[in-house]
């Protein structure tokens, strides 16, 4: 993961009484701590979202400011900026089927899926290994994960996408077939009952927590 924070929100809904629910905030905030922890430039964007809406990658304090004070209501996270010189981005389904595809997030949509490069070798086996390990922290049956890499280090940039685009025209033919596959063997066998749902059995992020006793 790239070095990041949590920021509280610009704007609160009407409800949110400060004085009791926000108590634990401290104003102004330490700015200068903040981004002396994730560097300039980072990038600012909703905690959860997708196709990259309300994403700013800022160089400077005054850009920072001026991004988030039209955040609105959105929670934000700034984050490390990785300069990155290859990216990835893989199509999960069943937290289990991983397909690791090259992706450019400076091109036109329409033309980020870079099928005409395949990932092979090591980084397909990470990108695999990594993005399995989060769908099924998550508990999501479809999923995209989005690595950025940089000298040999895969950053998980983004993988908070239960319900990715999985249109054939943006993901590509013979990419929306594979999704096609696996998508329609999976809501079979829970028809059917040979494959029990996420939500059952406690399979999401708190069965990799143990609990401590202390005597």
């Amino acid at each position: 993961m790239p070095r990041t924070v949590v920021l509280p929100n610009k704007e609160y809904l009407p409800d949110i009484d400060p004085s009791i629910s926000l108590r634990n905030l401290r104003y102004p905030l330490d700015w200068e701590a903040i981004v002396g922890y994730t560097g300039l430039p980072a990038v600012l964007k909703p905690n959860t979202g997708g196709g990259w809406k309300d994403v700013h990658v800022v160089g400077s304090m005054h850009e920072l400011w001026h991004a988030y004070d039209t955040s609105g209501t959105n929670t934000m996270i700034l984050q490390e900026f990785i300069d990155w010189q290859d990216y990835v981005r893989c199509i999960c389904i069943g937290r289990e089927h991983v397909l690791p595809i090259r992706y450019d997030p400076r091109l036109p949509f329409i033309d980020r899926y870079r099928t005409e490069d395949p990932v092979e070798g090591w980084l397909h086996d990470r990108a695999v290994e990594d993005a399995r390990l989060l769908t099924q922290a998550l508990g999501y049956d479809m999923d995209t994960v989005e690595f950025a890499v940089r000298d040999g280090v895969l950053y998980a940039i983004d993988f908070l996408n239960p319900a990715p685009d999985f249109d054939n025209f943006s993901i590509k033919e013979a990419n929306f077939w594979w999704v096609l596959d696996r998508m329609s063997d999976l809501v079979l066998s829970y028809a059917l009952g040979t494959a029990e749902p996420p939500w059952r059995g406690e399979q999401r992020w708190w069965r990799y927590v143990k609990a401590e006793v202390t005597p």
